[in-house]
């Protein structure tokens, strides 16, 4: 069953129902920013969030602004930015300029900050200041600045208070809480509960779901790849990820590095945080919870051990298409 508005990101969904976004992981000089943004269109990705990273010089909206210019077809968006390092306000006047030079195709994202509240030696924004900015955001967007196209505004959460925050504020919430069924379901149960305490139903909201791929040579060795990031969602003690895992491996308690692990324990992590494998294996994994999630929009992070960020979207576009996923990439013309 499809719960909210899987569509809301209008025209770059693919006829399957199915969209599939990537983030861009490189870091290069704004000459060369948007070539990430530029060969995700060309493979037929739906859209393209970029990092909000201060700490490496490069402004996100700027470079969202020159991938504008360079794309025809991809949704573009932070992924993601945060109400502390940039007042609401301003967010959402930085919206409303990306909105204007992509039509359509415009997103905000917004979360608690990680590294860039970090970098200013700041705390990470609160669920009920998530709640509040994306109140405020929308309430800007809306009646201070005419806009071409509506610029939909997604809270990402991971937490069960953020994910009721999302559900009770935003247009949509791009949950981030890996690719088990059981904590997916648990996670749009906090989705729905938020969204029922503050008067809106399901239907109200747009759903985006999180969708780590991590490819390497063997299953092993996408195992390894793969270990600290699947850690990292046990460590933060507030995910529902780290909930349901703890519930289920009481024997994880003591974990706080992978050497922790035995191989048992680093295997169902693993498999219950991301689709992995050899490219067919994790395109397979993929293309598995998509067909079977509570949304039809995923937003993929995609690893190929050994190899770039752009090699590594091109293997798993190339490995989609091979497992039976060639509705899900709409290549242009």
């Amino acid at each position: 069953m499809v719960l909210g508005r899987p569509g809301a990101l209008g025209s770059a969904t693919p006829d399957s129902g199915i969209r599939i976004d990537v983030n861009d992981a490189t870091d290069l000089p704004l000459a060369g920013s948007s070539r990430f943004a530029v060969r995700a269109e060309e493979l037929g990705f739906a859209g393209v969030g970029m990092p909000d990273h201060p700490h490496t010089g490069r402004d996100v909206f700027v470079r969202l602004a020159l991938a504008a210019q360079q794309t025809e077809r991809v949704t573009l968006f932070p992924s993601v930015t945060n109400p502390v390092t940039r007042h609401p306000k301003m967010l959402a006047s930085l919206a409303a300029t990306l909105g204007e030079s992509a039509p359509g195709r415009a997103c905000l994202m917004i979360g608690s900050g990680d590294l860039a509240v970090r970098y200013l030696g700041e705390p990470g924004a609160t669920a009920s200041q998530l709640a509040d900015a994306a109140e405020t955001i929308r309430r800007t967007l809306g009646s201070e600045f005419t806009l071409a196209a509506p610029v939909p505004v997604y809270v990402n959460a991971s937490s069960p208070r953020m994910l009721a925050a999302a559900g009770a504020a935003a247009d949509g919430v791009y949950a981030m809480v890996g690719v088990d069924p059981e904590v997916v379901a648990l996670a749009m149960g906090h989705v729905e509960a938020g969204a029922r305490e503050a008067g809106r139903s399901m239907d109200d909201l747009a759903l985006a779901l999180g969708l780590p791929v991590f490819m390497a040579d063997s299953r092993e060795e996408a195992y390894e790849s793969a270990a600290r990031y699947a850690l990292s969602g046990l460590l933060n003690r507030n995910r529902v990820f780290s909930r349901v895992m703890r519930e289920r491996m009481p024997s994880l308690e003591g974990a706080s590095q992978v050497s922790d692990l035995s191989t048992e324990q680093l295997r169902r992590l693993v498999d219950a945080m991301v689709a992995h494998g050899t490219p067919q294996q994790a395109a397979a994994e993929a293309l598995a919870f998509a067909e079977r999630a509570p949304a039809q929009h995923f937003i993929a992070r995609v690893q190929f051990a050994g190899n770039d960020p752009v090699r590594a979207i091109e293997t798993f576009a190339s490995a989609l298409r091979a497992a039976g996923g060639e509705d899900v990439l709409h290549p242009g013309d």
